[in-house]
């Protein structure tokens, strides 16, 4: 595997592939930040790649994990960041399916919180697409901490949040 970040898409709610295509979001996502690539200093990693990790769960907030994972077997950075998935009541395109996984409230002391506003998007694809490149934008404006190397954008780069 040659890139030096990619995007992996975990999820937590139960038959949402029944409302969304999730692979999509995944291919999108991992051309976005291929795109970004030029901009962020991945070069200091060495032979280390960086991978960012979007789970769709159940919770009241984007979260972003303040400690980078590091798996030395596989020469990778991971950085966690959960996204949270609209039920039917929360607004129209929210699934019902939300209500059958589990809560997970989030935690400061953990991880970064950024509300997020669910009336902004017409549909939960567009919700889950721009929620996530925004919470990337995000991450690698603030930059994040690789062995005492912090890897970000370059200043030219402004995160939407």
């Amino acid at each position: 595997m040659d890139e030096k970040i990619r995007v992996l898409i975990s999820n937590e709610v139960p038959r949402i592939d029944d409302h969304i295509d999730i692979h999509s979001i995944f291919i999108e996502l991992n051309a976005y930040v291929k795109s970004l690539e030029p901009n962020i200093n991945l070069q200091d990693l060495g032979d280390w790649r960086l991978l960012i990790n979007v789970l769709a769960q159940r919770t009241d907030a984007i979260g972003i994990a303040k400690r980078v994972v590091r798996f030395p077997s596989d020469k990778e950075y991971v950085v966690y960041m959960s996204t949270p998935i609209p039920d039917d009541e929360q607004v129209s395109y929210g699934i019902s399916n939300v209500k059958e996984a589990f809560f997970k409230e989030s935690n400061e002391k953990y991880s970064n919180i950024i509300e997020t506003d669910f009336d902004k998007y017409n549909d939960l694809f567009t919700y889950m697409l721009e929620t996530s490149k925004n919470t990337i934008d995000w991450i690698l404006t603030r930059g994040v901490f690789c062995n005492r190397i912090k890897i970000k954008l370059s200043e030219d780069r402004k995160y939407k949040y």
